[in-house]
């Protein structure tokens, strides 16, 4: 019995989340289970000035990943100039129209680690198996924070089919409970 109480005691920090740190951009606990992936084509993130992590969580029965990212744009990246073009683009239609079904919540005030923040989701489709003659149009649901920093913007994005986001949902909330802006 008493091994077994050793064991639970020296095995519990392996079980607890991961406090990962980005560089001098942020610090967040990556969820337990859920595993970081590295993405090696395009431009590097000193090249593009955005810095961040993304995790994937549990797939979907069509093999889709949930999947939780946060990310630091510095001032000049090469992606979004500022937070309300961010903010723009991905809080509603990019036509001005849903074309497809998707669907687009308000864009909210809120608090993110002590900061002011702009919180929002949406649903949107992927289409998988990509660029095949009939792929299946599976539901994606999104929700996005973006905290301003004086210099740059954050942006914490859950990413997860439909089907599979309620239940992981507690993963991205405990993310924003832990994460820790380094900028200001």
């Amino acid at each position: 019995m008493k091994e077994i109480a050793i064991f639970a005691l020296l095995a519990s920090p392996l079980l607890s989340a991961q406090t990962y740190t980005e560089g001098t951009y942020f610090t967040a606990d990556k969820p337990t289970g859920w595993e970081k992936r590295e993405t090696p084509f395009g431009l590097s993130a000193e090249e593009k000035k955005v810095f961040g992590v993304e995790v994937f969580g549990p797939d979907s029965a069509d093999g889709l990943a949930a999947r939780i990212s946060i990310h630091y744009y510095a001032p000049g990246n090469l992606v979004h100039k500022t937070f309300e073009r961010f903010i723009k683009l991905h809080s509603g239609p990019a036509l001005g129209a849903s074309l497809d079904g998707e669907r687009y919540g308000p864009v909210k005030d809120g608090l993110l680690a002590g900061r002011k923040a702009k919180l929002f989701e949406r649903v949107v489709f992927e289409y998988i198996p990509p660029r095949s003659i009939k792929p299946k149009k599976v539901a994606i649901y999104e929700r996005f924070a973006v905290v301003p920093a004086k210099a740059g913007f954050y942006v914490l994005r859950y990413h997860a089919p439909e089907d599979i986001a309620k239940a992981n949902l507690k993963a991205f909330e405990n993310m924003l409970k832990l994460f820790k802006p380094l900028m200001r």
